[in-house]
């Protein structure tokens, strides 16, 4: 699933800050291979870091004092500026300790074992290369309203979305299973998430599938309202699971008539081709 400038640019300092879900920061990894306005806020970010920490002027009034005061009062001034400074930071922390409290009493309202079993029955229909009916499993309102938010679409524009989306599924499938398709699948691990946007409780799924006589990595993110993506064969585009993956990009592309070349680094006309 591709992420829009929208969503990247709010999670541009957590990524900088490494506190990100591994999900998360692969999909804003992989947008910034793409896109050279985020790559250019991540920039003005990191540089903003540095001047931060390079500012010599700050310690010339404690040398000041050094000079013109004697050693007793120089500790008593030294500790009123340590206190001013830790004022924030307590207040930061306060406000944090109540956030905590806050997250710690709430109540999830799609548990984690509901979560695997609508996982488990989504893989199993990939199993039984039944791909309509794992497509229903989808959280189509949620895709629509991540294009929307991109102000690349109007609502006008994306009408026929699920019954496209449908087909470019199915056919990711078909091709799924002239490769041999999905043999079987076990669970890797799970772990849980909250996403904001939709004020719910999100969790990445991983299982490793047989595939081509092969194992490989398969997961996906659902949520009470379905799933909102798919990553497989290590977020490699070319890779032959990720026929299953793509759909929505191939949707994307067939409405706005143009499609992202990795080689060349860059959206291109279809039609030119």
């Amino acid at each position: 699933m591709k992420l829009s400038c929208k969503v990247v640019e709010d999670l541009l300092p957590m990524y900088y800050d490494k506190v990100c879900s591994e999900e998360t920061t692969a999909l804003v990894a992989e947008h910034l291979q793409e896109c050279p306005h985020c790559r250019k806020i991540i920039s003005d970010l990191a540089n903003d870091f540095v001047i931060e920490a390079e500012k010599p002027d700050d310690i010339k009034p404690l040398k000041k004092l050094q000079k013109s005061y004697k050693k007793k009062k120089i500790i008593a001034i030294t500790a009123i500026i340590l206190a001013v400074m830790m004022l924030p930071i307590v207040f930061v922390f306060g406000n944090w300790r109540g956030e905590q409290r806050v997250s710690n009493q709430y109540t999830p309202d799609f548990s984690q074992e509901e979560a695997l079993a609508y996982a488990n029955e989504f893989m199993t229909c990939l199993v039984n290369a039944d791909y309509a009916k794992a497509y229903a499993y989808w959280d189509i309102e949620r895709e629509k309203k991540d294009l929307l938010s991109g102000n690349l679409f109007e609502e006008d524009d994306l009408l026929n979305f699920e019954a496209d989306g449908l087909k470019k599924f199915c056919d990711g499938g078909e091709a799924l299973e002239k490769m041999g398709g999905l043999e079987s699948f076990v669970l890797k691990k799970v772990y849980t998430d909250y996403d904001y946007s939709s004020n719910t409780e999100e969790y990445n799924i991983s299982y490793t599938v047989r595939f081509d006589g092969k194992d490989e990595g398969f997961g996906l993110t659902i949520s009470k309202n379905g799933i909102s993506s798919l990553r497989a064969g290590g977020g490699l585009i070319r890779h032959p699971l990720t026929h299953i993956t793509l759909w929505v990009q191939w949707v994307v592309d067939d409405y706005t008539g143009s499609y992202y070349d990795r080689e060349l680094g860059e959206w291109v006309d279809a039609e030119a081709d």
